[in-house]
């Protein structure tokens, strides 16, 4: 199954790690610092609310003893509004009644039944949330008068003053910590582009080599940055990675210009070697093809000689010496065309044309292999892209193919079929041709080697194995397909597929 990818530019991935890292710690600071700053100022506020207590019990108990309700009711009240964190204060007798309290309204029972001293018990806190206290937190604090002899003070400090103080802290080191998010994301765009810059350098280079122009224009190397980001002169410079890289990516490029030149080189000769190595299968039928018509001419010549007076047959035998040369002149100008090393581009080619180049330099094996040449062309076939040397290369190798099939299919059985057909028509954005024999077929167990390049099923002196494998680069090289269908004994269809010209 193929898994799913997508584009994530560098900067997103930094910002990304930095902001998970930076969420990931600050959340679990924040819950430290939350319970630690929680508990100091707890532990401040019972040590408050105690002393407070503490300097409550010692301030009343004269009242209590001369059962001064007035002044000891002032007592409190004043306390209670020298600290807005108090939120009450009542006082119980030896018999936990009440006294007097600051309540505005009547001391909750809830509370008065909470927090209950115990005998001898120096002091006793709790935290409340009392439905009657309007659900506010309380530390409340009872702390005996005389060792409880008297009677007891009770004091309640809100909760709410330390979790607004613990909140405020948290806050500040949540805001410390957006000031941090906010330096490593500029932080991550910087060094984002800092790394990338050289990357994408990198990139544009390898996207601009083109090896169609490898030897025709230069090739495209890494600029060392010598500003940092373009734009601040670099006094000295500290070679990282990325330099080595971009280094070792230039030596790379020139590397692979030689290695491409030196194969362009090699792939040469080797389509040169075969179109030597295939005209030396022709010799003996090109010499027939020179031959004839150059006997020709010595008879004319001859005649001429013996009869120069003879008007009518002078005239007549010029035109036949004529029609001798021109056989001749095409001959070796084909000849001379197909041996000459090419270096041309693509250019438009008619497939007549090409094919009727090839049938010439085949045209006396033809003869005296009786082998019917049947073509089938669609009318008004389009034009080709491609290197005419090439192509008449590729046509050349497969006639010459087909012949060397036919003439050893017919050694054992000499009733056999001679035929070759040709077939030509357009099919979408390409011309389709088809060379089709009926020779004695590929067998079976070396159809997956056909392409090999040096392997061949003829005799020793009749190939050099390399024909159907140059066929294979020629094709490839013009954007082209090649498709062999053979069945031993019956024959061999080859289908080319070339791109039109546009």
């Amino acid at each position: 199954m193929k898994s799913f990818s997508f584009k994530l530019p560098l900067f997103w991935k930094f910002s990304f790690a930095i902001i998970s890292i930076v969420l990931i710690f600050g959340s679990i600071n924040s819950i430290l610092i939350y319970n630690n700053v929680q508990t100091a100022l707890q532990s401040e506020t019972k040590k408050r609310a105690l002393f407070i207590a503490n300097s409550i019990s010692n301030q009343i108990t004269t009242s209590i003893l001369f059962e001064d309700y007035i002044s000891l009711q002032n007592t409190i009240n004043s306390i209670k509004e020298i600290d807005d964190n108090i939120f009450y204060i009542f006082v119980l007798d030896n018999k936990n009644r009440l006294l007097v309290h600051t309540f505005k309204t009547d001391l909750p029972l809830d509370l008065l039944r909470a927090n209950i001293l115990k005998e001898n018990q120096k002091y006793n806190t709790q935290l409340l949330l009392l439905k009657d206290l309007d659900k506010e937190i309380i530390l409340d604090v009872a702390v005996p008068i005389l060792g409880g002899r008297i009677g007891a003070v009770r004091v309640g400090l809100k909760e709410s003053s330390i979790i607004a103080d613990v909140q405020k802290t948290v806050n500040i080191f949540w805001l410390m910590v957006a000031a941090f998010l906010f330096v490593g994301i500029a932080g991550a765009l910087v060094f984002a582009k800092f790394i990338t810059k050289p990357i994408k350098a990198i990139q544009n280079v390898a996207d601009g080599i083109d090896l169609n122009q490898i030897g025709k224009s230069e090739i495209p190397q890494i600029r060392i940055r010598e500003k940092f980001l373009d734009k601040i002169k670099m006094l000295f410079r500290a070679e990282d990675e990325i330099d080595i890289l971009a280094d070792k990516f230039n030596q790379m490029i020139i590397r692979l210009d030689k290695a491409y030149r030196d194969l362009q080189n090699a792939q040469a000769t080797i389509i040169q070697s075969e179109k030597l190595a295939t005209i030396g299968t022709l010799t003996a039928g090109l010499a027939h093809e020179i031959n004839n018509p150059v006997a020709g001419l010595q008879n004319c010549i001859r005649r001429i000689k013996n009869d120069p007076s003879n008007i009518e047959q002078i005239i007549k035998y010029i035109n036949m010496m004529e029609t001798a040369t021109d056989k001749i002149g095409n001959v070796l100008g084909n000849l001379l065309n197909f041996t000459r090393r090419q270096t041309g581009g693509s250019e438009s080619l008619s497939v007549n044309e090409i094919i009727e180049n090839s049938l010439l330099l085949v045209s006396h094996r033809l003869e005296k292999l009786k082998i019917s040449i049947t073509k089938n062309f669609q009318t008004e076939l389009p034009n080709i892209r491609g290197n005419k040397n090439q192509l008449e290369q590729v046509m050349l190798n497969l006639l010459i193919n087909s012949l060397d099939s036919i003439e050893e299919k017919c050694i054992s059985d000499p009733a056999c079929e001679k035929r070759i057909i040709l077939n030509a028509a357009r099919k979408d954005n390409y011309v389709i041709l088809y060379i089709q024999d009926t020779g004695k077929g590929i067998p079976e167990n070396i159809k997956d080697k056909i392409f090999d390049p040096f392997f061949t099923t003829k005799q020793p002196g009749k190939g050099t194995g390399l024909g159907l494998s140059v066929v294979y680069k020629i094709i490839e090289s013009h954007n082209g397909k090649i498709q062999i269908d053979s069945n031993e004994g019956i024959g061999t269809t080859v289908k080319i597929s070339i791109p039109v010209y546009k």
